[in-house]
């Protein structure tokens, strides 16, 4: 019984653990021709920092727990490589603390609850991202989101921004499925949902977990990266991606859209 606690408790705060049990992911050449060439396609893409940036409103929540402590606020850039993280990334840089330190519950309770009440104070979309969506609308292209956020924090960020609102096709959040990323199910139920096949899918994301969600998903796969200045992970070709753009602009032209 002991021993199930624990494994849960690993999984829920450090999704990373997943990843040792998961084959990694292999880059293949062929993408773009076996993609392009089918009749109907599905793009899904990570929210934060592949479609919007909520660095500073993660940032801003995470300052607020160093201010409560006496300590300032630290720049907001400082925050942003550590995004798709999400609580655990935040509260890192903030104060130094670790998912398995005896009062790492209490302050993403804390944080939490700091940032939901923030949510939609300064992100917005990447530059590009906007255009990029809207090349897929008006090419009648499927697109939806899957995110590890939980839906209580996604859906009202989703539901504040209209284009998202309108014309996401699918929401998968961290609590829809049983599994997070880096585990398939999630990238599995949206595509399945939207009743597409992995040759006809590719899913985009800024982080590793996300490459090992989509291609364990049988899935073609792009990494990003939009803040290669402020970036310390390694380096994009280094994901297993089958391909990677570091701009929106280039993400389109790799994917046959006219971007501007």
């Amino acid at each position: 019984m002991l021993f199930v606690i624990l494994k849960n408790t690993l999984e829920k705060y450090n999704p990373d653990s997943q990843a040792k049990t998961l084959p990694a992911p292999v880059a293949r050449s062929f993408w773009a021709e076996k993609w392009s060439s089918c009749s109907k396609k599905l793009v899904l893409l990570d929210l934060d920092g592949t479609i919007l940036d909520t660095a500073g409103d993660l940032g801003s929540a995470a300052n607020q727990l160093r201010n409560r402590r006496g300590l300032e606020s630290l720049d907001i850039d400082l925050y942003r490589p550590e995004v798709s993280r999400g609580a655990r990334g935040m509260i890192h840089v903030a104060l130094n603390k670790n998912w398995t330190d005896a009062d790492f519950e209490q302050l993403r309770l804390e944080f939490l609850d700091a940032y939901y009440n923030n949510l939609l104070n300064q992100t917005d979309f990447i530059p590009g991202m906007e255009e990029f969506l809207s090349e897929l609308i008006g090419q009648n292209i499927k697109w939806g989101i899957v995110t590890n956020k939980y839906q209580k924090y996604a859906k009202p960020i989703i539901d504040g921004i209209k284009l998202l609102n309108k014309y996401c096709s699918v929401l998968v959040c961290g609590d829809t499925t049983t599994h997070a990323k880096p585990h398939p199910e999630p990238v599995l139920h949206a595509r399945k949902t939207l009743a597409f096949e992995g040759e006809e899918t590719i899913y985009i994301g800024d982080d590793p977990r996300d490459i090992q969600s989509g291609y364990n998903a049988g899935c073609w796969t792009h990494a990003v990266d939009f803040f290669v200045e402020n970036n310390k992970k390694p380096h994009l070709s280094d994901w297993g991606s089958d391909d990677f753009s570091t701009t929106a602009q280039e993400l389109g032209n790799k994917l046959g859209l006219s971007l501007a």
